[in-house]
């Protein structure tokens, strides 16, 4: 049981570690359709390198 619990915080770590690298490339991507720029979340702004 104690496996299952030590195996299942280090899966969801590295989930959250990926979904924060994930964020981090879209806030500083921008979109490739010509005419579409979607709405950015203004909480993801603070991921942006060029402010």
């Amino acid at each position: 049981m104690e496996v299952k619990k030590i195996f299942g915080k280090g899966v969801m770590k590295c989930l959250n570690v990926l979904a924060l690298l994930l964020v981090m490339q879209t806030a500083n991507s921008a979109c490739i359709w010509v005419a579409h720029q979607p709405e950015f979340p203004e909480a993801a702004n603070k991921f942006k390198f060029n402010k």
